[in-house]
């Protein structure tokens, strides 16, 4: 009566406490382990087991549905995973562990043996964590097999004067209370022990709910005589072990010992459970996992987690200052204007953390949509500028929409477009139909060459015809004879040959640019007289008024203007050779030239001389006072 009494108060305090022990005979399934780090892909580790405590294999992804606060998700991949196994073996010394049978041998060294066996066949990789614990104290905790067994072979208990206590067993659940060293591990405690004596049992009921707490399942080897497996000490350790999950064998040293493999190889499987979430909202959540067996449906249990789930924050990479100008090709046409697009980057930040596929990118100009992305990469954009004619500011704003359909857009970003507008005028129009004035001016030279030869042959001919005339009037024989009237006076009329129009003169300049050969000397009729207020140079017809022809020469190289009091001021007007006087480079600014300076345009050596020429005063010659 008293051990049915005894077994009904701990199934009344487990329940009252709200544990669920996973006994044998019961298939279940259960989470052990939730990892949301990797979010949107969310991986859970998963148990599942059959009513006789085997784990149950070969399940795939199609027999598994997440439950996803309450939403079914299909499981993306399932796989078997062997973390390993954190397990403490308890030895509660006692004098009937040091009977001997007929050979001598005691029941502790028959279970020395054993377990020793068991060690050994252990795999070496280190996966295991095995811990020894006795009455005295742990002897090794979170070791490997090899250095277990060593300290298993070596340990060598007083049998005749140990009393069997509840202590050893205290120790191992506060060990397997420490964290496994790999997620997802099981924990066992598999303890050797005589009975107890009944004084000692109190204990008991506390440590069976520090078992299930920590989900420790406990092993218990009962070594005693035969007539002591229906004591109550050996009934309330066989419902320790039932109710962890255990398993409860009773040796007298006849019996055979189980091997503790059997025990422990289906604590070392897990399933690695993945899928993906469709969670949009923070907070807490619960997970659920139904999975279809061969013994029928089983739902583990919810677990609540907390998820921060944020829109992703594009931003927008500041491009450069925009600034279109007119082609090379054709600098005159407003619709050559160039560059016509501009690339535009961006960036994009999770603020939870949980980096995510995007699915759409879109970058708007102005409020309008100017380029989108629906694949890849999504973080570039192509801006069109053909449509900006005029300088202006523009807003841009880039949106991005991640795998869970989040979106956000940026704050806007003003850029300023700077338009150059092709030069205008009537050296513009000039230069910009240089091509038919050039065919033109061709055509109409031809028709005045074709007049002159026409109207030359006839004036040849007419000359020709007048000379014989005048040939023949002038020979006696030839000549005709008027007839005299009388009365009549003869004139005379004396002819006068017009002298031809002798050409203007051209008037002289102020002042000359005398080009210089290369070793100095000027260039024979070759100056540029000054006699515009201002003049430029350079290659490029239109903007320069003398055109200088040499490599080192810029399309507008440089600037003279004549001042109102005569002065000459030259200034440099950004050239790459630059403008030199008297080898000194000048700028924008300019410099006043003086009579006889040596100037550079590039490689273009001119001296700048007055005309007249200034007198030049002659040297003053002052008296040495010293010498006086």
């Amino acid at each position: 009566m008293r051990k049915f009494i005894s077994i009904s108060l701990l199934a009344l305090t487990l329940l009252s406490l709200g544990y669920v022990a996973h006994a044998q005979g019961e298939a279940y399934a259960a989470i052990v382990h939730l990892d949301v780090q990797g979010f949107p892909t969310v991986t859970a580790l998963l148990d599942v087991y059959d009513g006789e405590g085997q784990f149950i294999a070969g399940l795939t992804p199609a027999d598994v549905i997440v439950l996803e606060d309450g939403q079914e998700r299909p499981a993306d991949d399932l796989t078997v995973l062997s973390p390993g196994l954190q397990l403490v073996v308890a030895v509660n010394p006692g004098p009937a562990m040091g009977v001997r049978d007929e050979q001598a041998v005691t029941r502790f060294e028959k279970v020395k043996n054993a377990l020793l066996t068991w060690a050994g066949s252990l795999p070496q990789d280190g996966r295991d964590d095995l811990s020894l614990v006795t009455t005295a104290g742990p002897l090794l905790t979170h070791d490997t097999a090899e250095a277990w067994a060593t300290h298993w072979s070596a340990y060598q208990p007083d049998l005749t004067t140990a009393t069997p206590v509840l202590q050893a067993l205290a120790f191992a659940l506060d060990i397997a209370d420490d964290p496994p060293p790999q997620p997802g591990m099981k924990k066992a405690v598999l303890f050797v022990t005589p009975t107890v004596d009944r004084a000692a049992l109190p204990p008991l009921g506390a440590l069976v709910t520090q078992a299930l707490e920590n989900d420790v399942r406990v092993y218990v080897w009962l070594v005693d005589a035969e007539n002591a497996f229906s004591d109550t000490s050996a009934t309330e350790l066989k419902s320790l072990a039932l109710q962890s999950g255990g398993d409860f064998f009773a040796f007298s040293g006849s019996e055979t010992l189980p091997d503790p493999e059997t025990y422990f190889a289906p604590l070392r499987q897990t399933y690695l459970l993945t899928y993906t979430s469709r969670l949009t909202t923070s907070g807490t959540h619960n997970l659920s996992v139904r999975v279809q067996t061969s013994a029928g449906e089983l739902v583990a249990p919810e677990q609540g987690f907390t998820l921060d789930v944020q829109p992703p924050n594009p931003i927008i990479v500041l491009p450069p200052p925009l600034a279109r100008q007119p082609s090379p090709d054709d600098p005159f046409n407003i619709k050559s204007l160039m560059p016509t697009q501009q690339d535009v980057e961006m960036i994009v930040e999770f603020p939870d953390g949980h980096p995510r596929p995007l699915v759409r990118t879109a970058l708007y100009v102005d409020g309008q949509l100017m380029d989108e992305n629906t694949e890849p990469p999504f973080e570039w954009f192509v801006w069109d500028l053909s449509a900006y004619t005029r300088s202006g500011e523009h807003e841009l704003v880039v949106e991005a929409e991640d795998s869970l359909g989040l979106r956000k857009t940026s704050m806007g970003v003003p850029v300023t477009v700077t338009v150059v507008l092709p030069p205008g005028g009537t050296l513009a129009t000039l230069a910009r139909n240089r091509s038919a004035i050039t065919l033109g001016a061709i055509l109409l030279a031809g028709l005045v060459l074709f007049a002159v030869l026409f109207f030359g042959g006839q004036r040849r001919e007419a000359i020709a015809a007048r000379r014989f005339r005048r040939k023949a009037y002038a020979d006696p024989l030839t000549q005709p004879v008027a007839p005299l009237t009388r009365g009549e006076p003869k004139v005379q009329r004396a002819r006068r040959r017009l002298p031809w129009a002798r050409a203007a003169r051209r008037p002289e300049a102020p002042a000359y640019l005398v080009p210089l050969k290369p070793n100095g000397e000027p260039r024979e009729n070759a100056s540029i007289p000054l006699l515009e207020q201002e003049i430029t140079f350079g290659t490029d017809p239109v903007r320069a008024t003398h055109v200088l022809d040499d490599p080192s020469i810029s399309s507008l190289h440089a600037r003279l203007r004549c001042t109102a009091e005569g002065d000459f001021i030259l200034s440099d007007q950004g050239s790459v050779a630059g403008t030199w006087v008297n080898y000194e480079p000048i700028s924008r600014e300019g410099r006043c030239l003086s009579h006889g300076d040596l100037i550079h345009f590039g490689g273009l050596a001119y001296r700048f001389t007055l005309h007249p020429a200034p007198e030049v005063a002659p040297p003053l010659i002052l008296p040495d006072e010293d010498a006086l």
